[in-house]
C-alpha cells in the first residue's frame, strides 16, 4: 500500500518502498509531453524483490512486480498566480510470487496483492506545486482490508534558486476509514523530503539522492498494544534513469533504476522480522504520451 501516482520516478522515487507521491499531481505533467496539449498519460512497471509501504513490510520475498497507469488533464494554464490546475487519475497493482502472492495462502487472483486507485488536482504557483489527493488501497487476494485515505502535499520547485537544487516536499496522509497499520484506530502520517539530483554522462542520465523521513502524527504506527511510534522510517536512496530512443510517435520512454536503504523504528524493525535496516533494490520504465 502506498500513495502513488504516475510514473515510477514520482516523489518518493521507487514506488516499492513508499511516500505520498506529488509529482503525479504537479500542474505541469499535463504539458510534459506535448507542447500545447491539454491532456497526457503514463504507464509503466516496477520490478522488485521487497516492497515496503512507508516502513511497513508488505513483502521481502519472491518476485515483485508493480504495472501502473495514469491520466492527467490541464484544466487550466496561465502565467501568473494560480499557474495551473490538473485533475489526475489512475492506478497502481502489485503483483507477489511470494507467501503474499503465489506462494501463499489465498485463494483467488493469489499473485495479484495490491489494486490502487487514486483520483486529485494539483495546483501551480511561482515555484510551488500542491496536490489533494484521494486513494483506495484495495487487496485483490484479500490480503488485507480496504483503506481510504486523503493526501495533502507541497513540493517546491528551487532549481532556479541553487546551483544542485533540493526539491523539498512535505505530504500529510490522513486515514479517512481502515489502517495501514492494522491498528485499532486510523491515523495521520507525516512526511518530509528533499531530492537532490544532477545529470551526468553529458545530460544523458540523471542522478537523483532521494532522502525521506516518515513519521505518525497520530496512531499511524500502532503497535497493536495502545503505543503509537512516532518515528516510522528514514530512507535514503540512489536513483538513475535515462531516457531510451524509441522511434517519434511512440512515446516518451524512461528507463529507472536504484537502490533504497530503509532505517526502521522499534514497531516497524518487529514488523520486518526483526531488521532495522532494509534495502531495496528496483529497476523499471515507463512510457509517456
Amino acid at each position: 500500500m502506498n500513495w502513488r501516482g504516475g510514473g515510477a520516478a514520482r516523489m518518493c522515487a521507487t514506488v516499492v518502498v513508499a511516500g505520498i507521491g506529488i509529482g503525479a499531481l504537479a500542474p505541469q505533467s499535463a504539458l510534459a509531453q506535448g507542447g500545447d496539449s491539454r491532456a497526457s498519460a503514463t504507464i509503466g512497471m516496477d520490478f522488485s524483490h521487497a516492497y515496503l509501504f512507508r516502513g511497513i513490510k508488505q513483502e521481502t520475498g519472491g518476485l515483485i512486480a508493480q504495472p501502473y497507469a495514469d491520466a492527467s488533464f490541464s484544466l487550466l494554464q496561465r502565467d501568473e498566480g494560480l499557474t495551473g490546475v490538473t485533475f489526475t487519475i489512475g492506478t497502481w497493482n502489485s503483483l507477489h510470487t511470494g507467501e503474499t502472492g503465489a506462494d501463499g495462502p489465498a485463494l483467488n487472483v493469489k499473485p495479484w496483492y495490491e489494486s490502487d486507485f487514486f483520483t486529485g488536482f494539483g495546483f501551480g504557483f511561482d515555484n510551488w506545486s500542491a496536490g489533494l489527493t484521494y486513494t483506495s488501497y484495495l487487496s485483490p487476494n484479500d490480503s488485507f482490508s480496504t483503506v481510504h485515505e486523503l493526501a495533502l502535499t507541497l513540493a517546491m520547485d528551487d532549481s532556479d534558486l541553487l546551483r544542485f537544487p533540493m526539491s523539498p516536499h512535505v505530504g500529510l496522509a490522513i486515514e479517512m476509514d481502515g489502517q495501514a497499520d492494522g491498528g485499532a484506530s486510523e491515523g495521520v502520517y507525516v512526511e518530509l523530503g528533499v531530492e537532490p539530483a544532477m545529470e551526468i554522462l553529458d545530460g544523458r542520465v540523471t542522478l537523483a539522492l532521494p532522502a525521506t523521513l516518515g513519521l505518525s502524527l497520530t496512531n499511524y504506527y500502532e503497535d497493536g498494544a495502545g503505543a503509537d511510534d512516532r518515528f516510522g522510517f528514514f530512507d535514503l536512496g540512489l536513483v538513475a534513469s535515462m531516457p531510451l530512443s524509441v522511434p517519434e510517435g511512440y512515446g516518451a520512454w524512461e528507463l529507472t533504476g536504484g537502490v533504497h536503504a530503509l532505517l526502521l523504528g522499534g514497531y516497524l524493525e518487529t514488523l520486518n522480522d526483526g531488521n532495522e535496516v532494509q534495502v531495496v533494490g528496483s529497476i523499471g520504465f515507463s512510457v509517456g504520451y
